[in-house]
């Protein structure tokens, strides 16, 4: 099975995914995530803003704004490159050609060496930490020279020991997956 077949299936099984169980979901990662020695100890967070059917990520933003913590979210720029953006409830945001949200303003990005804690996004998962995204490649090229934390926030079904035999010599594997109680 290749990475487009598990990128399918695994956007079929968010999609069928039963309302109450995904908030039930999204609960359990957001008290998991409170309690890491890698969220208190990070100052700056990145996170994508989220579309469904994915994990909602507003929770952990609006989680991180009430202790204070900058938020900065995603551009995927040229050549799918990654660069970040600080992100508060005021900032303007337009649609990519990716269709997701990110900022407008775009004329100070952050620096890599001042984000804490990035939040990976990603399809389905080794337990090593190795990923199907959404085929960019974006954060794999990022993360190649990141020298923060990085944790991503799975659904049960997300953990796939077939990601295991896609993996490519350019993928960065995620440091702690926190999964949802079933």
């Amino acid at each position: 099975m290749g990475k487009q077949k598990i990128r399918k299936d695994t956007l079929n099984q968010l999609k069928s995914l039963e309302e109450e169980r995904r908030l039930q979901y999204n609960e359990d990662l957001l008290h998991q995530l409170m309690q890491t020695t890698e969220w208190h100890e990070a100052e700056c967070i990145a996170i994508t803003l989220s579309r469904p059917p994915e994990l909602d990520t507003q929770l952990v933003i609006e989680a991180a704004w009430q202790v204070g913590k900058q938020v900065v979210i995603p551009y995927s720029g040229k050549n799918r490159l990654l660069s970040f953006f600080i992100y508060e409830p005021t900032t303007e945001l337009e649609l990519s050609s990716y269709g997701l949200l990110e900022p407008k303003n775009r004329l100070n990005p952050i620096n890599k060496s001042d984000i804490d804690l990035i939040i990976v996004p990603g399809l389905a998962y080794a337990s090593e930490g190795y990923r199907v995204g959404f085929g960019g490649g974006f954060y794999d090229r990022y993360l190649a020279d990141y020298g923060g934390r990085t944790i991503s926030l799975l659904y049960p079904f997300q953990l796939n020991r077939i990601v295991e035999d896609v993996v490519e010599p350019f993928d960065i594997a995620v440091e702690k997956l926190l999964i949802a109680a079933e």
